[in-house]
């Protein structure tokens, strides 16, 4: 049996202070002889495999997530994020070059333990087996849905190269998608197999694999599969949704004071949060008490989903950066999607404002649960509008922060992502019973989460009032108001056959071939492969 050698390691730990600078991993020495012969040393490669996951989590965000309708960037920028925002694929992309780098070291210093460590001859060994099998599982399978076309699309489109060994030097080929997942499933079962502890929320567990075999499951559409794992984690007693009153504050608690956590990526305050948070993926979406670019900002699309009622505590994660409050604003989007907006004085329920030097009123039509949407009629048409006080602008597009990665333990921009939590147990299991044509079931646990976030019974759905909706098109809605932010969606709409609409404004549409619509099948969908890679290792082939 090979092992890695104490260049690799060396060789490692530099290159990874390079890309990220921000890993203090607590193995930088560990050689491959003091790993089989020490029992405290496999301990500590395990810990640096969930050190380097903070580094990882950065990239591993913005890939998933940028590329959603849930996002408007309101400017331009030289870093290649811009590039995975709208759609304009480059091959030497230095985000989705870190991301592949830091998911093979994480999946090396893995199958180090794997390989050093012997089953069955502890119960602390068998631990340490289960949480390098779950976090070898995530890596593999977080690259295969960048790199990767999603799995209903076809087995044997090409995935991502299986490394299944420690040893550096060997680069294996691309596997297909259809082998990823597989060898995914068999790391997870195995982990949950040999778990012996029952560690706290931010290290592996056999319910964080059983989350994760859940997701996967669905993705995979078994949904038999998906619904028996989801139940596993909903009755094993050990999560219970964050109150209703307290679900703005779900990523200002430490992961371990959440009940609703099924596995998080530990930020620790202060030794985690260098620069004073400048740097961090919460600094993009808000500048909080003078830190932060606060530069990508809540999309039209999902500030419209989220205000649909008033009551739902989703919109906290939201902040309009208001500078005026005696002013108010009647903000809408033109033809060209762009923001434009009106300066109005309320009138009882109604809203008047003054054009060409005539006293105009807000059009407003019931919304069906006791509100009203008001619209304005323009020289392009009539036009739905969001009442705001006067706003903070920024190139034109009026500031509403994303508060959902900052403020963890009272520091601005600390965050801990979230890997798994119960409320996506629930809508996996909605999704595939929506699927299996077991659509009351479905509607149940989609009420469960929608009353969850403060939505009263005249918001809750029935057969009798989806309208024109399926029942799967108010489950998938569900989990963008629900896991937005944190993810999800790009996977939801494309692995369900979905196009990705994002007619709204931002600067994704900014430039001379700007992309509006992207459908499931469209080559963008996946990442290019890290060109620097295709140069070193010739059996790797390019995405076209």
């Amino acid at each position: 049996m090979k092992y890695l050698n104490k260049k690799y390691w060396i060789g490692l730990a530099v290159l990874t202070l390079s890309a990220c600078n921000i890993d203090r991993s607590p193995y930088d020495s560990i050689t491959s002889d003091d790993l089989t012969n020490s029992e405290t040393s496999a301990q500590s490669v395990t810990l640096g495999n969930y050190s380097r996951m903070k580094g990882w989590s950065d990239n591993w965000h913005r890939l998933f997530e940028y590329p959603s309708d849930n996002v408007a960037l309101s400017g331009t920028t030289t870093d290649p994020l811009f590039f995975t925002y709208n759609y304009q694929r480059i091959p030497n992309g230095s985000r989705a070059a870190g991301f592949w780098r830091s998911s093979y070291q994480i999946i090396v210093g893995t199958n180090k333990v794997i390989e050093a460590v012997e089953e069955g001859k502890s119960d602390a060994d068998d631990q340490l087996l289960a949480e390098n099998y779950y976090i070898r599982a995530l890596m593999h399978y977080q690259l295969v849905n960048i790199f990767g076309r999603p799995y209903v699309q076809g087995r044997d489109n090409e995935g991502v190269p299986l490394k299944l060994d420690g040893d550096p030097e060997r680069i294996p080929v691309r596997s297909t998608v259809g082998e990823v997942y597989d060898q995914v499933a068999s790391d997870l079962l195995r982990a949950a197999s040999l778990f012996t502890a029952d560690k706290s929320n931010v290290y592996a567990t056999k319910e964080a694999a059983w989350a994760l075999l859940s997701r996967l499951y669905l993705y995979m559409e078994d949904n038999t599969k998906a619904i028996e794992y989801a139940d596993m984690v909903i009755n094993s007693g050990k999560f219970s949704l964050v109150a209703t009153e307290r679900l703005a504050d779900y990523t200002k608690l430490a992961p371990e004071s959440n009940s609703e956590t099924i596995f998080a990526i530990k930020f620790i305050p202060d030794a985690d949060y260098a620069s004073n948070g400048w740097y961090t993926v919460g600094s993009l979406y808000a500048n909080i008490q003078g830190t932060g670019w606060g530069e990508m900002y809540a999309s039209r699309r999902y500030l419209e989903m989220v205000r649909e009622y008033p009551e739902d505590q989703r919109y906290n994660f939201i902040k309009p950066v208001v500078v005026d409050e005696s002013i108010t604003w009647a903000l809408y989007v033109d033809d060209s999607y762009s923001y434009k907006w009106k300066e109005v004085t309320a009138s009882g329920e109604d809203y008047v404002y003054t054009e060409d030097g005539q006293q105009k009123m807000l059009e407003r039509e019931s919304d069906g649960h006791g509100g009203y949407h008001y619209f304005i009629q323009t020289a392009q048409g009539r036009k739905r509008v969001l009442i705001d006080n006067k706003l903070d602008v920024r190139n034109g597009f009026p500031k509403y922060y994303v508060l959902k990665c900052s403020g963890q333990e009272d520091q601005v921009h600390l965050w801990s992502p979230v890997i798994s939590r119960l409320a996506e147990m629930y809508l996996n299991r909605a999704e595939a019973n929506a699927k299996s044509g077991n659509d009351a079931m479905a509607l149940e646990d989609v009420n469960l989460i929608r009353s969850r976030a403060g939505i009263p019974d005249v918001g809750l759905h029935t057969m009798a009032n989806l309208g024109d909706k399926s029942v799967l098109d108010v489950v998938l809605e569900e989990r963008q108001l629900e896991l937005a932010y944190e993810g999800h969606r790009k996977m939801d709409v494309f692995r369900n056959g979905r196009t990705m609409n994002r007619e709204y404004p931002g600067t994704h549409l900014s430039g001379n071939s700007p992309i509006y619509t992207i459908p499931a099948n469209d080559n963008a969908v996946v990442e290019y492969l890290p060109e620097g890679q295709l140069l070193i290792h010739d059996g790797l082939t390019q995405n076209p």
